[in-house]
C-alpha cells in the first residue's frame, strides 16, 4: 500500500494519497487547492490518479477536486446524501474500493456535518486487519471536530451524531489502528488539536479530552465552547458545494501603479489593500486604510477572519515572491478576487501621495507610559489561554477574533497600546482599528513575549 500525507502550513489542512505502485492507481483525499505536489507524488510512484474522496463539505478551505479532476479526468466521491450541486459518486456505509492491494472501506460517521464519512485502510498484502482510518473531520488528535457549521438548527442533531460515531461508529476498530485526521494544529474546525500528524485509537481513547465524557457533558462541553467561525467559513462552504472554480479561470492580477491604485480604493469600500509586510516596515509609513497581515504560515487564516470574502483586493509586498506565495495562500481559502499588487511603497511615496503612520511602541515605552497615565487603555488581543499566562495588570482582554466581530466599546480618541504575543497580531489588530477611525492607536513591538524578557510585572 502506498500512504502520503500532504499539510498546508498555518491551515492545519492535511490531506493523503493512497495507491498501489503495483496496481498503478491511486486516489487523493480531501486536496488542497493547489494539486501540483498531488501530480508529482503520483508521477514518481508511477500511479495515475483515478479517484478523489472527500470526506465531507469542507469550510476553511477551498477544495482541489473540481482542480484534480480537470487534470486527471477521476471522478468525485462524496459521502451518500452530501449536498454537492456538481457531479460526483455516492459513498455510503459499508462500499469498498480496491487499488491492488490496497482496500478502502467507507465508514459513515456524521457529526462534523451530516454527511461525513471516514476510510478504513487494509494493505491486503500484509492481511485483512484495518491498520489505517482517515477520520475526516470526525476525530483529530486530541480533539474531535466541531458539531455547528451545518447550522443551528441542526446542532443538537449533529452532537448526538458526532457522540455516536466516535463511541459506535469508530468503537468496532481496535487500539492499535493508527487515525490520519484531515486537519491538525492551527485549524479552526477544531479546539486544542494536537501539532502530531498521527495518532492511534487506543492513544486518542485514553488521552482525547472528549473520549473521556458521558453524553451529557459532551453535550454540554460542545454546546457552549463553540470555536471562533470566521467570516469566510459561510463563502467557502457554499463554493464546495456548488464545485470550486478552476484556477486558470480566475482573473488575471497585474500590478498597479500609484494612480490606478488610487482609482481602485475610489471605486468601492469594499476594495482593500492587504499589506504583506512585516510590522515595522508598516507602521514606518503604508497606504491609508490598508491591513497589516504580514507574511507568515497562518497570513491565510487572518484574511479569514479579517477580509470580507467578496472585497476585491490589492496585495502590497516587497518582492514578487511574497506576491506569488500570498496569491496561492489567500486562494485557498476562498479569496478568488485579487485584482492586482504593488511592490514597495517607494512608488506610492515618490507620487507625493499621503501615508499612514502606526506608532510602534516599545515595551520600556509602553511601561513609562502606563506610569504616567493611568488611563491610557492597554489592549491585549491574545487568546484566553495566553491570557492565562500572565498579563499586564491594567490591560483589557479582548481575543482578536471578538474585536473583529464586535468591535471597541471606546472613544475614537482614546489612547490605545495594542499588545499581543510577538507584535504580529497587535499590528492586525491596531491596522483595523486604524481603519475604523481610531485615532491614537499603537502596536507594542514584541508583545509580552518582549514584556516578559523585560522583567516587567505581570499578573
Amino acid at each position: 500500500m502506498f500512504f502520503q500525507q500532504f499539510k498546508v502550513e498555518g491551515l492545519g489542512c492535511l490531506s493523503y494519497m493512497i495507491g498501489c505502485p503495483l496496481d498503478g492507481r491511486a486516489i487523493v483525499v480531501d486536496p488542497k487547492r493547489d494539486i501540483g505536489d498531488y501530480l508529482k507524488t503520483a508521477q514518481l510512484n508511477k500511479m495515475k490518479i483515478t479517484g478523489i474522496i472527500e470526506t465531507h463539505i469542507h469550510a476553511d478551505h477551498i477544495s482541489g477536486a473540481a482542480e484534480l479532476q480537470l487534470q486527471t479526468g477521476a471522478p468525485i466521491h462524496l459521502g451518500a446524501g452530501s449536498p454537492a450541486d456538481y457531479d460526483h459518486l455516492p459513498l455510503s456505509d459499508g462500499d469498498n474500493i480496491l487499488l491492488g492491494n490496497t482496500k478502502i472501506e467507507v465508514v459513515s460517521t456524521p457529526g462534523h456535518t451530516p454527511n461525513s464519512i471516514s476510510l478504513a485502510l487494509t494493505d491486503l498484502s500484509r492481511g485483512d486487519l484495518v491498520e489505517i482510518l482517515l477520520t475526516g473531520d470526525l476525530l483529530f488528535v486530541g480533539s474531535i471536530g466541531r458539531p455547528d457549521l451545518a447550522g443551528g438548527a441542526l446542532l443538537e442533531e449533529q452532537i448526538k451524531n458526532a457522540y455516536h460515531s466516535l463511541r459506535t461508529r469508530l468503537g468496532k476498530f481496535p487500539d492499535y489502528v493508527e487515525i490520519y485526521p484531515a486537519h491538525g494544529a492551527g485549524s479552526l474546525c477544531g479546539a486544542g488539536i494536537s501539532a502530531k500528524p498521527s495518532s492511534t485509537l487506543g492513544f486518542e481513547r485514553l488521552t482525547n479530552p472528549f473520549l473521556q465524557l458521558d453524553f451529557d457533558k459532551f453535550r454540554e462541553q460542545l454546546s457552549a465552547n463553540t470555536p471562533h467561525r470566521p467570516i469566510n467559513f459561510t463563502h467557502i462552504i457554499n463554493t464546495n458545494m456548488r464545485g470550486q472554480q478552476p484556477v486558470h479561470k480566475l482573473p488575471g492580477i497585474n500590478e498597479y501603479n500609484p494612480l490606478t491604485c488610487k482609482k481602485f480604493l475610489s471605486e468601492s469600500p469594499d476594495n482593500i489593500i492587504i499589506d504583506l509586510r512585516e510590522a515595522t516596515a508598516f507602521g514606518g509609513a503604508h497606504i491609508p486604510g490598508s491591513f497589516n497581515i504580514g507574511m507568515a504560515p497562518n497570513s491565510a487564516l487572518w484574511v479569514g477572519n479579517v477580509v470580507k470574502p467578496e472585497s476585491r483586493i490589492l496585495l502590497l509586498a516587497n518582492n514578487h515572491q511574497d506576491i506569488e506565495q500570498a496569491v496561492t495562500m489567500f486562494r485557498r481559502v476562498g479569496y478568488d478576487n485579487i485584482q492586482g499588487y504593488i511592490i514597495g511603497l517607494n512608488g506610492w511615496i515618490m507620487a507625493a501621495e499621503e501615508t499612514g503612520f502606526l506608532p510602534q511602541i516599545s515595551v520600556h515605552s509602553l511601561h513609562s507610559v502606563l506610569r504616567k497615565y493611568s488611563n491610557h487603555l492597554v489592549l491585549d488581543v491574545r487568546n484566553d489561554q495566553e491570557w492565562l499566562t500572565g498579563h499586564i495588570d491594567q490591560a483589557r482582554h479582548l481575543p482578536l477574533p471578538q474585536l473583529i466581530n464586535q468591535g471597541l466599546n471606546c472613544e475614537l480618541d482614546q489612547h490605545i497600546s495594542v499588545i499581543c504575543l510577538s507584535g504580529y497580531r497587535s499590528n492586525i489588530a491596531a491596522s483595523m482599528l486604524k481603519q475604523r477611525g481610531f485615532k491614537n492607536v499603537y502596536s507594542v513591538i514584541g508583545g509580552m513575549s518582549t514584556w516578559k524578557t523585560a522583567g516587567y510585572k505581570r499578573v
